[in-house]
């Protein structure tokens, strides 16, 4: 990892005015490309350095370069630019331990279906309140307490997989350690064996969540645990991750705060539906008026499997979790 102030840019949107040393804008690049290295996404500033004058020059002359090798091993990195305070320079707070997801949201998984009991599980979790009686209520109802159940159930039956792998793993090591100082008993031999075989089935099951967990459509699920896609899925989560947010004159870290901070400002933004006071002359304006009517129409059944044919099987299109994936 290089961490430190180059005197130099390695783009021209980096600086504020055109005045560019493109000869060194260019060495620097080819440098960094020789090097393998990546440059890690800065929050909070564009710039971290400025000239302090009336019209001042701002370039950002502070970063973060990464190899690959490095970001595997820190997933949860996250780098933010600081106040100058009495310097020209912001200085640069790197934290290897960022809390990405302090609130597990629901996602289906596509392996749960092959797994004994789906059916069971989601057979007694499709139930609602009988007294909810608008078609639309009950529908959110069902998928809520679908949802719900089916987290639990999916926890049940699987725990971690990632730990589950790291105890097979540690095991199976144990057992290569004994078998060089004796031959291993028929038990240990079988476990070694079903370990193993274990390991692999948990290995092809940690891709494919993976895979259905990123935004790479067009990869193929034997590469979903290649370096190239873990290193696309944590420079997206990282970028996409928002520190604070300021609502008038407060900061908010806090996830939870914010989630509630945004509901509450969007529908302020949204306001309530109330009979207009005045309308628009068309005619007046020389506009011709359009036949809206069939905005009010009923959707299809035709018209709701035609989206649902048209659904990537292995996304989720909504904030309830569920995917496109056809059951049978």
């Amino acid at each position: 990892m290089l961490l430190g102030d180059f005197n130099m840019i390695l783009r021209a949107a980096e600086k504020s005015n055109n005045n560019l040393n493109r000869t060194m804008m260019n060495r620097f690049r080819q440098f960094v490309d020789d090097q393998e290295l990546k440059e890690m996404y800065m929050h909070g500033q564009k710039f971290t350095w400025s000239n302090e004058r009336t019209v001042p020059t701002l370039t950002k002359i502070d970063r973060v370069l990464i190899s690959v090798d490095w970001e595997l091993e820190n997933p949860s990195y996250l780098l933010q630019a600081l106040s100058t305070r009495v310097s020209d320079h912001a200085p640069l707070h790197l934290s290897t331990s960022a809390n990405f997801c302090p609130k597990k949201r629901f996602r289906f998984e596509l392996f749960w279906n092959r797994m004994e009991g789906f059916e069971d599980a989601v057979r007694e979790a499709w139930v609602c309140d009988a007294s909810i009686v608008d078609p639309y209520k009950r529908l959110d109802a069902l998928l809520r307490n679908t949802a719900n159940h089916l987290q639990a159930w999916g926890q049940r039956k699987l725990v971690n997989v990632k730990t589950l792998m790291r105890v097979a793993t540690w095991v199976i090591h144990k057992l290569d350690v004994a078998q060089e100082n004796g031959i291993l008993q028929r038990e240990e031999v079988w476990l070694r064996r079903t370990l193993k075989h274990s390991l692999l089935g948990l290995a092809a099951l940690e891709r494919t969540i993976d895979r259905q967990r990123s935004r790479l459509k067009w990869i193929k699920e034997g590469d979903a645990n290649t370096k190239l896609f873990q290193a696309v899925a944590n420079g997206r989560r990282t970028k996409n991750y928002i520190p604070y947010i300021k609502h008038g004159k407060e900061i908010i870290t806090d996830q939870e705060r914010m989630v509630d901070t945004f509901t509450e400002v969007y529908k302020q933004l949204m306001g309530t539906a109330h009979a207009r006071e005045h309308t628009l002359d068309l005619q007046f304006l020389q506009m011709e008026p359009k036949e809206l009517s069939s905005l009010e129409e009923i959707i299809t059944e035709e018209e709701v499997w035609q989206v649902i044919k048209e659904m990537a099987p292995d996304r989720a299109p909504g904030p309830n979790g569920f995917i496109g994936a056809v059951y049978q």
